[in-house]
């Protein structure tokens, strides 16, 4: 099942997930969590705010992941080196050994590109995230600097 933004937006919301929904929530309850990220990892790349949604749960919900069914279902639906990234970010906040064995089971992308798609379609926003990019994002054969910015809003907040 491809479920689409908003049907995952809704599930994140039940799963415990920092989201604001503008309507009424039309999911009774959500997937296993390991499948709700597996499936978020098709769609991080097209939107901020699931990545820094996804983020921020597995930074507070790592306990909660059964490591081999997520990879399982990474294998079925998902894209494993956008879960690198957020493993390696979430375990730069709050190390954890889940972090670092899902890591593991990872690979990175097959060549260096933007993260975000949108990045792709702006000459400037493409130089820029050449120029800024973070190192967690080159792991994983991605450009990307806007880690910064959740830096200083969401992550400042938890300390």
């Amino acid at each position: 099942m491809t479920a689409s933004l908003d049907y995952l937006f809704q599930e994140w919301h039940l799963l415990g997930g920092a989201v604001l929904l503008a309507g009424a929530n039309t999911v009774e309850s959500p997937r296993p969590p390991e499948e709700v990220i597996a499936e978020s990892t098709l769609h991080c790349r097209e939107s901020g705010r699931l990545t820094w949604i996804v983020l921020d749960w597995l930074i507070d919900h790592v306990s909660e992941i059964d490591e081999q069914a997520l990879l399982r279902k990474m294998a079925e639906l998902g894209e494993l080196s956008v879960l690198g990234v957020l493993c390696d970010a979430a375990n730069q906040f709050r190390p954890n050994p889940k972090f670092e064995r899902l890591m593991r089971g990872c690979k990175p992308h097959q060549e260096l590109a933007p993260f975000f798609y949108r990045v792709a379609r702006s000459k400037l926003a493409l130089r820029l995230a050449r120029e800024n990019s973070l190192e967690i994002f080159r792991r994983w054969n991605y450009l990307c600097g806007e880690l910064r910015y959740m830096k200083s809003d969401v992550v400042a907040t938890r300390v």
